[in-house]
């Protein structure tokens, strides 16, 4: 099996830096949360594979630039997000607490959705996070629902979609925007395209694989980002989030990454993807790229980067205890937040 072109990205961090300036103590924050989101996974795939957490279970690592853009820049005592299956990473961003997240995910009762949605289905409203969602382009419907309410409410917020690159081969991908575009809704739709939906490439199943020209059809506008350069996603990120704004028109996005495990824990990605292809991507990982950057800099050395990833360990591994212990629903809880 052949593997599918890589895209060309946007340029290296040194340039984009030199384009969109972000301070030190940004880039600090922002490595540190690269960091969180990394450890994070690489502890939950520890407790799925020890049988802790049930179900299915889609890490977020090598993606972790495409979050640190698009959710830092927006404003969430305004806006929105609605998620799809892979959000651990967008949930830390918009302000939860790992220990209710890792709750979630050991299904106890202190979990962000009461130990009940698990890994796709968490939600949290005070943090304006309106779920993630198992169904593929399930979210994409709600987003622009809540887009236009904004609207209607006159509210000056946006709603911020969040979906995967196999979404765009659902009916009601095609049937939001439509009336997003009708309707002029605020709602920014982010298509994290990392090329393989759940393992096949898009070249063997889109006949147009640059997915932005599927998206333009649809009267809105549409661009392409490096999802893999922090500097790259802020800046599209503020420029986009303060045009949708002041239009009070929807937008779409694509940022181009690439997720270092399977679609799931189980999945074996190289019997889909090529050696050499996952190589050349991880020469790109966010992590890296920012690490060398703020090394070359003189911002941070190694030893205090080391000692920033401990730091952030030990406070996982203290949430994931603490978690472990919290009680599990009750049974009487079963059919409460239950439509029936």
């Amino acid at each position: 099996m052949s593997a599918r072109p890589q895209p060309k990205l946007s340029p290296s961090p040194a340039t984009a830096a030199a384009r969109f300036p972000l301070d030190a103590a940004t880039l600090r924050n922002y490595l540190r949360q690269i960091v969180m989101m990394r450890e994070f996974e690489r502890l939950g795939e520890r407790e799925f594979k020890s049988g802790l957490i049930r179900g299915y279970y889609h890490s977020y690592a090598g993606q972790e630039a495409v979050g640190v853009g698009f959710v830092n820049s927006l404003d969430l005592n305004r806006d929105y997000i609605v998620d799809h299956y892979r959000d651990h990473g967008h949930m830390l961003l918009s302000g939860m607490d790992p220990e209710r997240i890792y709750a979630e995910l050991f299904g106890r009762r202190n979990g962000v959705s009461k130990g009940k949605g698990g890994s796709m289905h968490m939600y949290s409203p005070e943090n304006h996070f309106l779920g993630g969602d198992g169904i593929v382009g399930g979210g994409i419907p709600v987003a622009t629902g809540v887009g236009l309410a904004l609207k209607q409410q006159k509210r000056d917020g946006i709603s911020l979609s969040i979906f995967g690159d196999g979404a765009l081969d659902t009916g009601t991908f095609h049937e939001s925007l439509n009336m997003a575009t009708l309707f002029q809704v605020p709602t920014v739709y982010l298509c994290i395209n990392n090329m393989y939906s759940m393992g096949t490439s898009l070249a063997r199943h889109s006949s147009m694989p640059r997915l932005v020209d599927r998206a333009q059809g649809y009267g809105m506008g549409t661009e392409q980002v490096d999802g893999q350069d922090v500097w790259a996603t802020t800046e599209a990120a503020e420029r986009i989030y303060a045009r949708v704004r002041k239009q009070k028109k929807p937008y779409f996005v694509e940022v181009l990454t690439y997720r270092y495990q399977g679609h799931g824990i189980h999945d074996k990605a190289l019997n889909y993807r090529t050696l050499e292809e996952e190589t050349a991507w991880h020469e790109r990982d966010p992590l890296k790229l920012l690490s060398s950057y703020m090394i070359e800099e003189k911002i941070m050395n190694r030893a205090e980067i080391e000692a920033l990833r401990q730091e952030v360990v030990a406070e996982l591994e203290a949430k994931v205890e603490a978690a472990k212990v919290e009680p599990e629903p009750d049974a009487s809880e079963l059919l409460e937040d239950v439509t029936l």
